[in-house]
């Protein structure tokens, strides 16, 4: 009997968190996708690299809402088994109110498990994932960059520069190409009366006409000439985006090897230069990531706590809503806590010794209190 009460009210606090977590996020994503459109309409890249960027970057944002998610939940959940009078069914079966919260704490932890997996692993894999689909694109919607009489160097190593452009955005007059693809100081400068996007097997290409090509070869040696008709490919560029992934892109693994490395330990772990460049410099930004992935979610059974201590008060309290308004109050104070606290680390390792132990500190404080106040009761 007691195990199916238990049962109901653990289901109604995990749906309740689901929905308004998928709903938070859901809200987010949606507005994040509007801001991203800019990787077509500036950027050039495909409504399927679009998609695809802002679909995996969704465990970004649900892991960024579980903490608020779950406390709003739970102390809704709570509030309306209160305000129904269904908690005194629990207590009028002989379920101590103490032995209640524990059952809630369980729940707790393995919702700490869960948020720990989507911090260490899933999130930054997708952010990888979604930030490879920029790096590998083509310039799919190469027309679009192009603005008359502008200077355009959206795309790495290119500048191009056209006179007038049709109402299609596919040809062009008057057209001035800087292509520095070769290196720093070898580059050629082309210049063409007309030229045409054309599209075939899937790859752009920029049909020029009537025109002359100038080459540099280290600032020095010169040499031009021209032509009637040249091919340019412009499946060689891409937009200036990062090629090494930022540190909350990289694997748990090389975060943690990057700290081991900068801790001034014998054994020297390998790490991939195209994935993580680990510096002396770096170990603030290290030590912060590894705090947000594997120590911000051990304010899960702290928040669970905080939302318990309505259990503990009664109802009929004078104060009753008073002390409702000062635990939320409190919950938001904690999660606002848990962010800051994350600021302050990787300056020196006292300091960062102090901020992880200090979930584990609140949360004997609060069980104290709420054992001490359960007693007096």
């Amino acid at each position: 009997m007691k195990k199916l009460i238990f049962r109901k009210f653990l289901l109604d606090a995990f749906f309740s968190f689901l929905v308004l977590i998928v709903s938070f996020s859901v809200i987010v994503w949606v507005i994040q996708a509007v801001n991203y459109l800019d990787f077509i309409s500036e950027d050039g890249h495909g409504f399927k690299v679009y998609f695809l960027y802002t679909l995996f970057n969704f465990p970004k944002i649900f892991s960024k809402l579980f903490l608020i998610s779950f406390f709003i939940s739970l102390f809704y959940i709570i509030t309306k088994y209160e305000n129904n009078n269904e908690l005194s069914i629990y207590w009028s079966v002989g379920i101590s109110k103490i032995n209640f919260i524990n059952n809630i704490l369980k729940l707790s932890i393995l919702l700490t498990i869960l948020q720990i997996i989507l911090t260490s692993y899933i999130s930054p894999k997708s952010q990888y994932t979604s930030k490879s689909f920029i790096r590998m694109s083509n310039i799919d919607f190469f027309p679009s960059l192009i603005k008359e009489r502008k200077f355009i160097d959206t795309l790495n190593n290119l500048t191009i520069y056209v006179d007038e452009q049709s109402v299609d955005k596919k040809k062009f007059k008057n057209i001035l190409i800087k292509d520095q693809v070769k290196g720093v100081n070898e580059y050629q400068i082309i210049i063409a009366r007309e030229g045409e996007i054309r599209t075939a097997n899937k790859i752009n290409y920029l049909i020029l006409n009537k025109g002359e090509i100038f080459t540099s070869s280290n600032n020095k040696d010169f040499s031009n000439f021209k032509f009637e008709n040249f091919e340019f490919n412009l499946s060689n560029f891409g937009t200036k985006s990062m090629i090494i992934p930022k540190i909350q892109e990289n694997k748990s693994s090389n975060i943690i090897k990057c700290y081991l490395n900068n801790s001034n330990i014998d054994k020297k772990f390998y790490i991939n230069k195209n994935e993580l460049k680990c510096y002396e410099d770096s170990k603030k930004e290290i030590i912060q990531e590894i705090f947000k992935r594997f120590y911000q979610p051990f304010f899960i059974p702290v928040l669970c706590l905080i939302a318990c201590i309505q259990i503990i008060f009664n109802k009929f309290n004078n104060h009753h809503v008073f002390n409702k308004i000062m635990i939320f109050i409190f919950g938001f104070s904690t999660l606002f806590t848990s962010e800051i606290l994350i600021k302050y680390t990787g300056n020196n390792l006292s300091q960062d010794l102090i901020i992880l132990i200090f979930p584990s500190i609140l949360f004997l404080s609060i069980y104290l209190f709420v054992l001490k106040k359960n007693y007096t009761q």
